[in-house]
Formats: C-alpha cells, structure tokens, sequence
C-alpha cells in the first residue's frame, strides 16, 4: 500500500482486520497486563520487577501496541527518565538518564543489536517495538551483567522470534493493522506459531511506512531561518552574476521533507520445546529506506568552496537516504535441571548488516558491520535465600566505511567478558553484588589498542515495613574506548562536525551511587530513584575550534564529569464515577550533567513531567495524557537552549468481543498541534515533533 493513500482508506483497511478474529478464537492472549508481567528476564537472576534494586520498567505487548509511536526509542520515550535521539521518525536511539550511543546497550533478547545505531544518530536501530513480546528498560549501571557498554542502562527487546513454550492450540498467532494521519503511515504485523507435539514453527512480518510528516509551523527555528538568510545575502553579494535569489531555498513549512520512511522485517523460526527447556534457531531480514531530514544545509555547507569555485551545484540536489538491510542468525536455548546450577541459558547471534547512504541515487558511503556475539550464563536458584548467576560474554565485529563520509578506518572490535552476581535475602534484608572483567581489544589501519576494565557493584536492601522496599547501591564501572571514539578521522554530516579520535584514549571510570524506594499498598503504588554519577575520564566529543571539510573540528577526549538526578512515578486507583473505574499516573524526572572544570553536558534532557488519568468501564478503556517538557537551558558553547512544551494525548482501547481476542484503538497524539523540539537531538533546530496526528489500530489474536 502506498505512503500517499489517503488516512481514510487506511482506516477501513484497520477496521476490517476485525473480520480476521475466527468465531471459536477466546479473548486469550499471550499479552499479560502490567500486574502479571513482573519477571525481569534481562537480569541474570531473573528476579521480579518489584524486587530488583535499581531503576526497571516492563512494558508488555499490549501496552507496546497501545502506546506505539514509531521507532523504539519514541515509542518508549514517555517514560522517566528516557528519551530519544530522534534523527525523524525513521531514526532514533534512546537516552537513559542524559547518557545514549555506546553507553547504553539496545539488546535483543539479551544480545547486542548488531547495527551501527550507536555510530551515528542518523543509524536506524534494526530492533522493532511492535511484534515484541516485552521491552525491559533497566535505568542505570547495568554494565555487571552487560559489560562497560550498559553504564548508562539497558533496552532489551524480548521480540518472541524463537518460540519458548507450548501453544494452547495448534496454531496461535496475532494480526496487527494500524494507521496515522500525520504522516499518511500504516503500520502491519503478523505472527503465527504452529505447535506440532513441541516443535514449534513460527513465520512473522512486518511493515512500518509513513510519508514526510505533518508539522504546526516551520521545520526550522526563527533563529536559524535568521542565520540561513544571512547566509544567502552574503552568498549573493560575493557573487552579481547570479540571478538576485537563484539558489535560495525556501523553508520548509507545514511538513518535514525527507521525513519518509519505510521499514520491512521477516522471520522464519524453529524450536523444541521440552518440560527441561527450549532450543530454537531464526532467521531474521530487516530492509529500510529512509530519507535523512535536515541533512541538506549540512550538505550544501560541505559543498560551499566548491560551488564558489564552479557553480557545480545551481542545479537542484536530491536529498540524501539511506538504505539499510540486516540478515540475523538466532541460536538460543535454556536447560533447567536439578543440580547446582539448574538454570543454564545460552544465546548466540550472527548479523551481515550494511546500509548505503546515497547522493543523487548514487551510493555516497556505504557502512558494513559484520559481527557475531554469544553469551552463557548458569544459574542457581533452589528457592532458599541465596540465588546468583556466572556468565561469560563474547563479541567478534568488523566495522568499516567507504565513500564521501568514510569518518572511520576499518576498525575489528574483540571482547570477551566474564562476570559473577550474587543475592542473599532473608525477608526482612539482604545484599546483592556482583564483579565483571572483560578485555576488549580494537584493530585498526593506523594502531592496535587493548584494555583490561573490571568493574562492580554492592547494594544493601531492607523491607522494613509491609508494602515498603528500600534499596541502595554504590557501583565503580569501567568503560573501554569504542571503535570511533579511538579511529574516527573525517566529516559527519549526521553530527555536523569533522569528528577525530584519539588513539590514546584510556578507560572510563565512574563511581556510582543510587537510592531506590518503593511503596506499594492498597490503591497506590510509589517509586522514587535518586542517582549519581562521578565520572574520571569521561569521553565525549568537544570542539577545537578549527574548520574542516566546511564543518567545526570535533576531537574525542576525556575529561571528569559527573551526572546526577532523580526519577518518580506513582499510580492510583481514584475511585468509580457512575461505573467508571478512574486511576491516574504521575512521573517527573530530571538529570543534569557537568563537567568538573565548567561548562555542561551536551545534549542533556531537560525536566518533563508524565500525568496521566484512565477511565476504565466493561470493555472500555479510556486514556488522557499530558506530556510537559521545561526549557532546557543548561547547555554547552556549541549548542542553543530550546524551549519547553506541552503536549496532550488521548486514545480509546476497545474490546468489542467476548469470545474474540480482538482490540481496537483510536487515539490522537499532540492533540494541540503543539511545536516541540528534542533537546537531546542533532536535529532539534531542523526538526521538530510531528504536528497533531490521528491514529486507528486493530489487534486480532487467533
């Protein structure tokens, strides 16, 4: 289906999806509320959501389909404490707590995703909300089960490829037809799983386009417009010969060019599935192309000598994109036996990716990664008061660059990690720790680098009252130097700088202490976490003020930092009015980011504010939102402040049938047509939010 068919025939497309519900089919499902979805599979110990000593949310099938809003990162970027890169809506890597790329790990059932999103925030993440089965977000230092790439958190996509229990039927499954007005998109998923005595066989796709989407005013800020105009008039005067506005470009107004995008993925699985466990093997091909909004000026800047010299470019430029394509090999498997470990899981992963960025249809650079990562882990959990898990990681990829913006030499990354964690809880207290070594070693055209990092957390926890959980935590995490940050050399569009590594770069060393309590009783439940982070060598990318290529020089370097703030949420039962169950949700979070010598944290998420009030009444399910952004004006030399905003959302979930396992949704987002603009993102003077957008979706399950 084209990105230009109108928003109504999308609708009656979602509307007849109802049609696929088989009369026998019963309102089953394997999507579990927020109540009964409360194991914490990303963690080696496997604990429950409540009990976990740091910051983690769980985010069932039901609510990932309710709540779906592109991409993963804004998909989950309501929540505290999490935000997004947002590169469009095609792009975007999520932020926990003011830190993202290589200091969160975006997994897929506990391994790496094996793109180039942290490369580059132009870099599509090859992960999908919609279709998964559970999206864990551990906020934090994570990196004792992860290693140095989870200082900052962990997104684990538990996406249900390889099927790991038994069906109720013989054939289970679920459809999925959804579409949004903003930007003409539609967005298709569907699964089924066959159970033949345990060997399981399971086939899913999916689909995600949208057109250049909707906005309330300009692309571009006041100021910026300002800029590019005075840009254009000095142009003009150095050159009488042109025409008095030839070249000129005017701004985007009423919708963001080069905003369009189209996602495709399938997957073809086997598995058996046993009362001792589950062994299973995927498949999985993902295919994009997506245009890269706001990349043009950065273009047109890069090519400004070489149009004085000869006009080369008086004709128009078609905008960049970027073409992506993934084929992922799944090996997982669980073993639970009686023994000392009688828990022993094992994952392994093999992903080809590449994506080309072209100029004029033709291939400009072109990335490939090819890389392979693999995990074990043997648990012991007998139902006593001490479990605890042993783990040895490994990852194996070669990473390169060849065109326009080759900014990076061919670069093999190596690690291997191995790590302990251990719980002891009595009931009334307990303590937790764990330790974690690794070794990673980067070979490049120009130097060869190795580190040894050790890493380790203890934390004390204590209920000590009926409904109430206390916990603290202090962690001194190493993180090793990533393939850019040590052999970038060259220009970046996506960054707007010409990026320089350091071939002398040493770990990174942070010192970490968090405060978690949890209130839960009757009709209300609590959670307050307080953090902070000291960061010795901490690496990041700072100018040098010197020009390159037409861009700023950037260089990577270390220097101390420290991070700190908090996050809290609450959710009520409020009551029943006129045989409406009404409850409310409530979370603010806010982080701030320093360098020890002055000056601030780029790219740091200002305070927002989540409330939220649900009427709830037979089979429906009504939501009203309101998402309030503050200004964000604690910011670096080389970067603007940018307003706060508020924005209002509100969605309608039906189910209709009682011996269907249908739902259907109908929500509008940005209910205002208000402007927004992420702090956090490369683009936030280009690009903002997408304007008011209406949705419908249907959910059929067999």
């Amino acid at each position: 289906m084209s990105a230009h068919t109108p928003f109504a025939c999308r609708l009656a497309a979602a509307v007849s999806v109802l049609a696929l519900a088989a009369p026998q089919a019963f309102a089953q499902t394997d999507d579990a509320t927020l109540e009964d979805v409360i194991v914490v599979l990303s963690t080696p110990m496997q604990l429950q959501s409540d009990e976990m000593v740091g910051s983690v949310d769980l985010i069932s099938a039901q609510e990932i389909e309710r709540n779906l809003n592109g991409n993963i990162a804004d998909t989950l970027s309501r929540m505290p404490g999490v935000n997004s890169t947002y590169f469009g809506p095609a792009a975007g890597r999520p932020i926990i707590r003011g830190l993202g790329a290589d200091r969160v790990r975006m997994l897929v059932n506990g391994l790496g995703a094996l793109d180039a999103s942290s490369a580059s925030p132009d870099h599509a993440v090859s992960a999908e909300a919609l279709g998964a089965q559970q999206i864990e977000v551990l906020r934090g230092p994570a990196a004792i089960a992860y290693g140095g790439g989870a200082i900052g958190g962990v997104v684990n996509v538990l996406d249900g490829r390889i099927p790991t229990e038994r069906n109720d039927d013989l054939i289970d499954g679920f459809a999925y037809l959804g579409a949004t007005s903003v930007d003409d998109g539609v967005q298709a998923a569907g699964r089924v799983t066959a159970d033949f005595d345990g060997l399981m066989i399971q086939i899913e796709g999916l689909r995600r386009e949208g057109s250049d989407f909707d906005i309330p005013g300009f692309a571009e800020t006041e100021a910026l417009r300002e800029e590019h105009h005075d840009h254009d008039d000095d142009h003009d005067e150095d050159e009488d010969h042109h025409d008095e506005h030839e070249g000129e470009e005017e701004a985007a107004y009423g919708e963001v060019p080069d905003s369009d995008f189209t996602f495709e993925t399938y997957s073809g699985a086997v598995s058996l599935v046993r009362d001792w466990g589950y062994i299973g093997v995927s498949v999985k091909e993902t295919d994009a192309e997506y245009g890269l909004p706001g990349h043009s000026h950065a273009h047109e800047d890069e090519h400004d000598d070489d149009h004085d010299e000869d006009h080369a470019h008086e004709g128009e430029e078609a905008a960049p994109r970027l073409v992506l394509d993934q084929t992922r090999i799944d090996l997982r498997g669980e073993l639970n036996r009686d023994a000392t470990f009688n828990r022993i899981r094992w994952s392994f992963a093999h992903a080809d990716y590449t994506h080309a960025e072209l100029e004029d249809g033709e291939i400009g650079t072109l990335f490939k990664k090819d890389g392979f990562e693999g995990r074990v882990e043997l648990a012991h959990d007998h139902g006593d008061n001490r479990q605890g898990a042993w783990g040895v990681q490994m990852l194996t990829q070669d990473f390169s660059a060849e065109g326009e913006e080759a900014y990076i030499e061919p670069v093999t990354t190596q690690d291997w990690g191995l790590f302990v964690t251990e719980r002891w809880d009595n009931g009334v207290w307990g303590v937790e720790g764990g330790v974690r070594a690794e070794t990673r070693e980067l070979s490049g055209q120009r130097a060869n680098r190795s580190f040894d990092t050790y890493s380790g957390s203890g934390s004390i926890f204590t209920r000590p009252a009926d409904a109430w959980f206390l916990a603290a935590t202090l962690s001194r995490t190493e993180r090793a130097p990533t393939d850019a940050e040590v052999f970038a050399d060259g220009p970046h569009a996506a960054t707007r700088a010409y990026e320089r590594g350091d071939l002398d770069l040493d770990t990174e060393v942070a010192w970490s202490g968090e405060v978690t309590a949890r209130y839960a009783q009757g009709r209300i439940s609590a959670e307050t976490n307080l953090f902070f982070a000291d960061y010795d060598g901490f690496i990041g990318l700072f100018p040098t003020g010197e020009e390159e290529d037409g861009f700023d020089v950037f260089e990577y370097r270390q220097a101390n930092a420290e991070l700190y703030g908090f996050e809290a949420q609450v959710n009520a039962e409020l009551g029943e009015v006129r045989g409406w169950a009404l409850s409310g949700e409530a979370s603010l979070d806010y982080v701030r980011g320093e360098l020890d010598d002055g000056g601030n944290l780029p790219r740091i998420p200002p305070l927002s504010s989540n409330l939220a009030l649900i009427a709830e009444r037979g089979v429906w399910s009504v939501r009203g939102e309101a998402h309030l952004v503050a200004e964000q004006d604690e910011t670096t030399s080389f970067e603007t402040e940018t307003e706060g905003y508020a924005m209002f959302n509100a969605d309608l979930e039906v189910t209709p049938f009682v011996e269907r396992d249908v739902r259907v949704i109908l929500g509008v987002r940005n209910l205002t047509d208000e402007e927004g603009r992420v702090h956090s993102s490369f683009l936030k003077d280009m690009v903002p939010l997408p304007g008011r957008s209406f949705r419908i979706a249907v959910r059929a399950g067999f």
